[in-house]
């Protein structure tokens, strides 16, 4: 960033929630991104760290990663949430035999 955005603006501080929202997805999505091209498709994605990480609020994570299950699966992933849908396999063919 080579400077601040408009929309940090005190005028606008009633979208920030929002803006948060989507630099959270944006940053999942980045993050789910390198987790697909490692190419380990046994391994799953910490929901739950990225949670704490990032968002610290599971019901606003979930929506995120409804998100990006939808997008994912328009690609031809299939995917499958375990550990309690805290973590996220992204897998091309069968479900790992770990996920559970």
């Amino acid at each position: 960033m080579d400077e601040f955005p408009s929309t940090i603006s005190p005028s606008l501080k009633n979208n920030f929630e929002a803006l948060l929202f989507t630099e959270n997805l944006r940053t999942l999505r980045q993050e789910l991104y390198l987790h697909v091209i490692r190419g380990n498709e046994s391994e799953f994605y910490d929901i739950d760290a990225f949670n704490r990480k990032y968002v610290k609020n599971m019901t606003k994570t979930r929506k995120m990663i409804d998100i990006v299950i939808t997008e994912l699966t328009s690609l031809g992933w299939k995917t499958f949430l375990g550990f309690g849908e805290t973590g996220l396999y992204i897998f091309s063919d069968e479900k790992p035999a770990n996920a559970y």
